[in-house]
């Protein structure tokens, strides 16, 4: 859905974009583009769901093939669906009900039939589909919209050199990492199989994805990059006060640049003086898909910005070293005695990690469109952002957390620096015309618009834990997931379509699916909680223990459906995925929508105003991201052995949603 920004832009600010001091150059030709020297030869263009069993060019377990995603029953995703509708827009059930008898009778079971014959000729029958509707055909901006971030444990570096000493460390453990995934050693995650007695190994494609991936703005849709393994990630970008610079980590004669090299370039960076005259291009990756997809095509007219532009979809990573900081008054913290960094609270932190607080401060450090993102600050700031279409959390944070312990655990380096005689880091020059900059100038504005719309909250809540809810035979997340059900309740009065991804990672190429938590059980419950169930409250005699045992019956009940819920969904029986295979199979037959992907429940059903996600970490973090609707919530959790870190977000503009409330 197109999100409603509040565009106020003060005088200086106007005036400051009109007077950016940038060298404007006449438009040049096309010519030359397809025999670019890091051009199209370099690039697999493909989608991974869309190829044939057994093609895919990301391994998905050494150790044996996995199952496809299964097409679950489609009578019984109607009554899930009809469910649904029930908890969240009671009012549309009985045309629903109409709806979903025609449909069964009419054109489900041929659809339904598609889908299984679809299965049988994909590696996954819904990657395709699911990232064209989750990512790749929105045309919201990456920041804020999508991209989640992590801001990890501040390190306490005593100098620059400290610093760079740390970060060329970790880069040379991230090769490391490439290394291994490139000789396909990943050692293959395992779950519990559904009867909890044997154990079943996980699809490892989003690791292989995580450094070989690049999205492509598109005026329609984006696409993925994937890029080959021999010919691309021989270098990383370093974004540093706005600009950006090629390092290369490999050299052809002789492999890998040693930790002293690369420490040596980066301070090679970070001693370049700041020019005020660099054009903030990386603000551009923060715009609209379809703007930033036209803003690139007038880029890609001079061959200096196609050079530039092949570093940037080719490289391993982009490492942003910040050499400023979030002021305290960016934002208001949930409790004053709330401290991360310095005097910077923990929603600080999470601004500054996902979108450095805009053109203003560090939003232009920053290209959004690459996977992997490293973000060290001068104060110590030590966090990761990432572009989601190529991967979920669990698979790219677990990546960052794992390479910080391993930093952490070296030893004082020995290693005397010698006099390096590589080459100074490639800084890069663009040569803008007057479109450019007016294209620069746009995104910067409607880049803090959104930056300023953005409300955080972060709750650390140390009452009790996970631990004391597993003493209660209650699913941690099904318990999170019916409280938040509760709040949003007491808040507004009703339930709403409720997001939490789904990891399916069991099947081959498998990603998400959807947990819905509202549910007829839990708005039950809910109601009894805030007395509006007339079964809780009939006469006086209902009060004190029979009302407490009737709402403990009632949570009981909503426990049960929410676990349910979870394991279908896991195991590869969720609805979204399932609607929505059977929607797009639907579209390709070329003839009307069935009504009931058309109908208004439908759309309220997909309207997650609540958009959750459990992201337990290895060490404490906070986690976060935005809504995904104007008038929604997003809220990351994380499950901790010493409470709970709750990431809560929303925009100020809707004025009934609120963050700290």
């Amino acid at each position: 859905s197109q999100r409603s920004m509040r565009i106020n832009v003060t005088r200086n600010s106007i005036k400051r974009h009109r007077t950016l001091g940038y060298t404007t150059l006449k438009r040049d030709p096309l010519e030359g583009w397809r025999d670019s020297v890091l051009g199209a030869p370099r690039r697999l263009l493909t989608t991974l769901g869309s190829l044939s069993r057994d093609s895919s060019p990301f391994p998905a377990s050494r150790e044996e093939p996995l199952p496809s995603l299964p097409v679950p029953d489609l009578e019984t995703t109607m009554q899930k669906y009809l469910a649904q509708v029930e908890a969240i827009t009671p009012g549309h059930m009985e045309k629903t009900r109409q709806l979903v008898r025609a449909f069964l009778s009419g054109p489900g079971p041929k659809l339904q039939q598609r889908l299984l014959e679809r299965r049988q000729d994909k590696v996954n029958w819904a990657l395709d589909w699911w990232l064209a509707d989750m990512y790749l055909t929105i045309p919201l901006g990456l920041p804020i919209n999508s991209n989640p971030g992590l801001a990890a444990k501040p390190k306490k570096f005593s100098s620059q050199t400290d610093a760079a000493t740390y970060l060329a460390r970790f880069i040379m453990a991230l090769l490391d990492y490439q290394e291994k995934l490139d000789r396909n050693e990943l050692e293959v995650e395992q779950v519990k199989s559904r009867d909890g007695k044997t154990m079943q190994p996980m699809c490892m494609a989003q690791h292989y994805q995580i450094l070989r991936t690049y999205r492509k703005p598109g005026e329609m849709a984006d696409e993925h990059l994937h890029l080959d393994r021999s010919t691309s990630g021989d270098h990383i970008i370093v974004a540093h006060q706005n600009q950006f610079y090629s390092v290369p980590v490999r050299a052809s004669d002789r492999g890998r640049i040693t930790e002293a090299e690369l420490m040596q370039q980066l301070m090679k960076i970070i001693e370049t003086p700041a020019d005020p005259r660099t054009p903030p291009v990386g603000i551009l990756t923060a715009t609209k898909r379809p703007i930033w997809a036209k803003a690139r095509m007038e880029l890609l007219k001079n061959e200096r910005n196609r050079h530039n532009l092949e570093l940037l979809e080719q490289c391993l990573c982009i490492v942003c070293i910040d050499d400023d900081v979030l002021p305290v008054t960016f934002n208001e913290p949930y409790k004053k005695e709330d401290r991360w960094l310095n005097d910077r609270d923990y929603a600080n932190a999470l601004h500054h990690c996902l979108h450095g607080g805009g053109s203003r401060h560090l939003g232009a450090n920053r290209w959004f469109d690459k996977t992997f993102h490293i973000i060290i600050g001068k104060d110590g700031f030590w966090g990761v952002t990432y572009e989601h279409s190529s991967g979920e959390a669990s698979s790219i944070f677990n990546a960052f957390e794992a390479l910080t312990e391993k930093v952490d655990e070296m030893p004082p380096s020995e290693e005397n620096p010698v006099p390096s005689h590589l080459p100074a880091p490639e800084k890069f020059e663009w040569c803008l015309s007057e479109q450019s900059l007016s294209d620069i100038r746009e995104a910067m504005t409607a880049f803090d618009a959104l930056v300023e719309d953005l409300d955080l909250c972060i709750l650390w809540f140390e009452d009790y834990s996970k631990e004391f809810i597993k003493a209660c035979s209650i699913s941690p997340d099904a318990y999170i997931q019916l409280a938040l059900q509760l709040t949003y309740f007491r808040l507004h009065g009703r339930l709403v379509a409720t997001y939490e991804s789904a990891g399916i990672r069991r099947f081959a190429l498998g990603r998400v699916d959807v947990i819905r938590a509202a549910s007829p059980e839990s708005l039950a419950w809910v109601k009894a909680m805030c007395q509006g169930d007339p079964d809780a409250q009939n006469d006086a005699q209902d009060e004190g223990s029979k009302r407490e045992q009737r709402i403990k019956e009632l949570f009981d009940l909503a426990v049960q459906r929410q676990t349910k819920e979870i394991s279908d969904n896991i195991h590869g029986y969720g609805i979204d995925n399932h609607l929505m295979g059977l929607r797009y199979t639907a579209q390709e037959t070329g003839e009307p929508l069935p009504e009931l992907f058309t109908d208004e429940a439908f759309k309220i059903v997909h309207h997650f105003a609540l958009s959750t996600s459990q992201v337990t970490t290895r060490n404490d973090a906070i986690v976060g991201y935005g809504p995904v609707v104007p008038d929604g919530y997003g809220c990351a959790y994380n499950l901790r052995k010493n409470g709970f870190i709750f990431s809560v977000s929303a925009f100020h503009s809707d004025g009934r949603t609120s963050a700290k409330k």
